[in-house]
């Protein structure tokens, strides 16, 4: 049997962030062979992330990534907040928003930097924390002619990108209206973009309550129904990014600062999608 060494053990340490006698047993059985160890230690790894699979993850951060005509966003979940501070899990999520950006498809099955898959990494660090991690909301979002602006909150855990088409936003003017809008988005937590945007039942529900208010009221029917309409629009205008005042300047929209920047720039500019994250929702 091949003497196992400290050496040995260290290397294999390094390599798995494994404890030191786990290290040893595997070697051990393995005579040596650190591969063939590492193999097995993943296997014990798989089934350690599986036990921890049910452990709530509130905690985390966001990755954000935008390069060239794609943009992706990622919430990567974990147990504590600890855990989401330390330089291999962020180091993980920026990795797993870099391989959403290059493909299409599961994020547990596209290809990781340095080799396997994003699940494969995500495991691996299960095991080496203790701690169970989850991949949350994610988007890859893709423009022809256009361009991405992006904000992450300063913890880490809220991050917007939005994408607006009609100029390839190098001017000074076109970066800071992506940007202030991500920002705006941040802040309010729109339903959705525009009215079309906003979940059927959440409309159903709000339609709902309104009209039983308007009955409230006593007055007559015609009344009420008017009563309801004009509440409806109203929560649109309070839930729809493009309805919503502009927080910078609340006397414009921001449907209407787009087309200030616009007339301003002399391009086309529309906003026409976004993408809002945050660790938890």
């Amino acid at each position: 049997m091949a003497e196992i060494t400290v050496a040995l053990i260290k290397e294999l340490r390094e390599r798995t962030g494994c404890g030191m006698m786990d290290a040893k047993r595997a070697l051990q059985e393995y005579d040596g062979d650190v591969d063939k160890a590492i193999d097995e230690l993943r296997k014990k790894g798989e089934l350690k992330a599986a036990k921890r699979a049910g452990r709530e993850t509130a905690e985390g951060k966001v990755g954000i990534v935008i390069d060239g005509n794609v943009a992706a966003i990622v919430a990567v979940k974990s147990e504590t907040d600890f855990t989401a501070g330390n330089d291999e899990f962020k180091a993980l999520v920026d990795n797993i928003a870099k391989a959403i950006h290059g493909a299409e498809g599961d994020p547990s099955e596209l290809a990781y930097a340095g080799g396997g898959t994003v699940g494969d990494a995500v495991k691996a660090l299960v095991a080496k924390t203790g701690e169970n991690m989850q991949i949350g909301a994610h988007q890859r979002l893709t423009v022809e002619n256009g361009y991405f602006g992006s904000y992450l909150h300063s913890d880490g855990k809220l991050g917007v990108v939005v994408q607006i088409e009609g100029s390839d936003g190098s001017s000074e003017a076109e970066k800071a209206l992506a940007k202030d809008i991500a920002m705006h988005a941040a802040a309010t937590s729109p339903l959705g973009l525009a009215e079309k945007d906003v979940p059927a039942d959440l409309v159903a529900k709000e339609k709902e309550i309104a009209l039983e208010q308007a009955k409230a009221s006593g007055k007559p029917e015609n009344i009420q129904e008017k009563i309801a309409e004009g509440k409806v629009a109203s929560f649109f205008k309070e839930q729809t990014l493009l309805a919503q005042p502009f927080v910078k300047d609340t006397s414009v929209t921001i449907e209407q600062h787009v087309a200030n920047i616009a007339k301003e720039t002399g391009k086309p500019l529309k906003l026409v999608a976004y993408s809002r994250i945050k660790v938890g929702e």
